[in-house]
């Protein structure tokens, strides 16, 4: 039962990635126009597409994580227990260290240093720190 509670648990820490809002950022630019705003909605719908794909490499990567843990935390449990509560004390932590170990990189605000990024490269100057707005 405690097993079962604690995947729960780790499985609900790899859901709290939420997509950002990238439709209301706005960076601190040196900028105004329609060329500048033109150039903004591109860099948004470029950054909503890396981020769409990276969550799903993100999930994909720990759905293995979770399982290759659970496996190992298994064996591992089972050898220094011997018993059915060791085992399940071992999946539940080899799953949760499994999840935990998933890269979150682009989750800490990639959306955003996109977004930045493009519009420089289009010549624009963004003013605040990359990501930040």
């Amino acid at each position: 039962m405690k097993a079962a509670l604690a995947l729960t648990a780790a499985l609900a820490v790899a859901a709290c990635a939420a997509p950002e809002q990238l439709a209301e950022y706005r960076p601190v630019a040196d900028a105004a126009g329609p060329a500048y705003e033109r150039d903004l909605a591109h860099c948004r719908a470029l950054a909503t597409q890396a981020e769409a794909d990276y969550l799903r490499r993100q999930s994909a990567e720990a759905g293995a994580n979770l399982i290759a843990g659970l496996l190992v935390g298994a064996v591992v449990g089972q050898a220094i227990g011997g018993n059915s509560q060791s085992t399940a004390y071992g999946a539940a932590y080899g799953a949760t260290t499994g999840v935990v170990s998933t890269d979150t990189e682009l989750a800490t605000g990639g959306p955003r240093r996109i977004v930045d990024r493009c519009l420089v490269s289009r010549g624009h100057s963004v003013l605040s720190d990359l990501g930040r707005g």
